[in-house]
């Protein structure tokens, strides 16, 4: 059963690309992530729904990560914990053999604050090396938010993202900016809120319903 859902439905007169992303604003260098994409006809709707669970991974980009350039997962997915003491907060990144890797997997480091999660880089790989690797935080198991990778590091994230919901052209996974994106519009849950509605107007304006 999903945590949270949020329903949109497109007046807009076109079918349009809708997109929820998020923003991590304590992550210095972070660039969100087109995280859930749906494609919507006009005068249909459509249910956006996810579990707040928790993740970490590393991947590559075929360019230095930016506004517009796709990330794709590289190493294994790497459930994360970080709200339960004594849960899984924290993992490694390593190279060898001209491919990273992870290394150590999912663990609990005690000198992580409760509710956040760590990465470390080791000295295992040069800058050079790095330029086309970084690092990814999860939710819901989708890739939310990457971080250009570098050696020697370390990445926390604040498990405290804000939601935002835009149309697109720009498909999931793509790193975006707000050039990327129209009608970005930040949304909130209640104390005891888990559902939403939402209307695309003609103006590409949404709309609470």
């Amino acid at each position: 059963m999903s945590d949270y859902s949020l329903t949109v439905t497109n007046n807009s007169g076109a079918a349009q690309n809708i997109a929820i992303y998020q923003q991590y604003p304590d992550v210095v260098g972070g660039l969100p992530l087109v995280w859930i994409l749906k494609n919507v006809n006009n005068g249909n709707n459509t249910t956006f729904s996810w579990s707040v669970d928790w993740g970490l991974n590393w991947g590559t980009t075929e360019d230095v990560l930016a506004p517009g350039v796709k990330w794709t997962s590289g190493g294994p997915y790497q459930s994360m914990d970080p709200a339960v003491q004594g849960g899984n907060n924290a993992m490694g990144i390593t190279y060898a053999g001209g491919e990273f890797s992870t290394k150590p997997l999912a663990f609990y480091s005690s000198s992580v604050k409760l509710g956040d999660m760590l990465v470390t880089t080791d000295t295992s790989f040069t800058v050079t090396q790095a330029q086309y690797m970084s690092v990814a935080a999860y939710m819901n198991k989708l890739p939310a938010l990457a971080v250009q990778g570098k050696p020697n590091g370390k990445y926390s994230f604040h498990t405290h993202p804000t939601y935002w919901l835009c149309t697109t052209d720009s498909n999931q996974g793509v790193a975006i900016s707000d050039d990327y994106v129209s009608s970005p519009t930040q949304f909130t849950f209640a104390d005891g809120v888990t559902s939403l509605s939402y209307v695309l107007n003609d103006r590409l304006q949404f709309v609470v319903a």
